[in-house]
């Protein structure tokens, strides 16, 4: 006799996106290559231009793009260890309601309702 096996139920998985490289999903270097291009591209050619050599300074900004989506890489896969799915994505938007950068659309506190009925004698 053939020992039976539990086989995982594959829709759970198939909805989730994929990871792609250092724990980052095509969506996540997406966001993080755009942040960062953002930032580099006219920090590293500004300086690049005040020596004289612009080019070079937008060549430099992309080896400083890819060397952060490297670091954005590491950190998130420390973020995202023992956490439920998109923690890391809700972490971000409470970041930004806390400092009034975003609309308040999460709800973060906790009640206890009660309907107060009353026994009668």
């Amino acid at each position: 006799m053939h020992a039976r096996r539990d086989i995982d139920f594959l829709p759970d998985r198939l909805n989730e996106e994929p990871v792609v490289f250092l724990s980052m999903t095509n969506s996540e270097i997406k966001y993080a290559a755009l942040l960062c291009l953002g930032v580099w591209v006219p920090v590293s050619t500004l300086l690049g231009a005040l020596l004289g050599f612009a080019l070079m300074g937008f060549a430099l900004s992309l080896a400083f793009v890819f060397a952060s989506l490297w670091l954005i890489g590491k950190r998130l896969r420390v973020v995202k260890r023992g956490k439920p799915r998109q923690y890391h994505v809700l972490a971000i938007q409470a970041w930004l309601q806390d400092r009034g950068l975003a609309p308040r659309t999460l709800i973060r506190e906790s009640r206890r309702w009660d309907i107060h009925r009353w026994r009668t004698p």
